[in-house]
């Protein structure tokens, strides 16, 4: 399986990954990262309070959800708060989160923003990769499973449901940073070397 994917932005790089895939998400909720709180949702809180309805999203606290028209978004404490975002075709993570437990916490998901994969240039996300047409991804990791077919991870799709099914057997997952490679006829591919990893080398240093 081929897909074009979104990666980390060169500020919030995607890291190399060592990990274990261990559960398809379908519906999921999105708890927000609180430096993704911090540094993108409440800036936008700020600017426009309808974001926050529009995008399905719950403020939370320690006690369980919070009104967030009783809340003054202009206060430095509001940093303080957590924000979920609910499952639907609006969510953030779109219909299906491959879950991968690593210490970076970063995973694999779908977005609702389709367009974004025809682009040639794909680094946009907060370190977490958006796969296109992720649904067959989920269909070859639940395959093992036994009971799960092409055609009923579409059913799950347009069914709108949330569930979480784990993998029998866990698939290994590796995040490598590549940015050349030669193909099988033999032509050489260089790419841009996003997150500045490759250094200039032992031989060109000398020049």
């Amino acid at each position: 399986l081929t897909s074009n994917v979104v990666v980390g932005k060169p500020t919030r790089a995607t890291p190399k990954v060592s990990a274990k895939i261990v559960e398809a998400n379908f519906y999921p909720t999105w708890t927000v990262p609180d430096s993704i709180a911090r540094a993108d949702l409440i800036p936008k809180l700020q600017k426009d309070p309808a974001y926050f309805v529009n995008e399905h999203f719950s403020v939370m606290e320690k006690g369980g959800k919070v009104d967030p028209h009783a809340i003054d978004w202009s206060k430095p404490e509001v940093v303080k708060y957590s924000f979920r975002q609910d499952p639907g075709s609006f969510n953030a993570l779109g219909v299906v989160r491959i879950n991968m437990p690593n210490k970076h916490s970063v995973y694999m998901h779908d977005t609702p923003s389709e367009t974004i994969f025809g682009r040639n240039f794909r680094s946009a996300s907060s370190g977490c990769v958006r796969v296109h047409n992720i649904e067959h991804l989920a269909s070859w990791l639940l395959a093992g499973n036994g009971d799960w077919s092409d055609d009923r991870v579409e059913e799950m799709k347009q069914s709108g449901k949330r569930l979480d099914v784990k993998l029998k057997k866990p698939v290994p997952l590796q995040f490598v940073y590549v940015t050349a490679w030669a193909t099988s006829d033999g032509i050489i591919q260089f790419r841009r070397d996003l997150y500045q990893r490759d250094g200039v080398g032992a031989v060109a240093a000398n020049y």
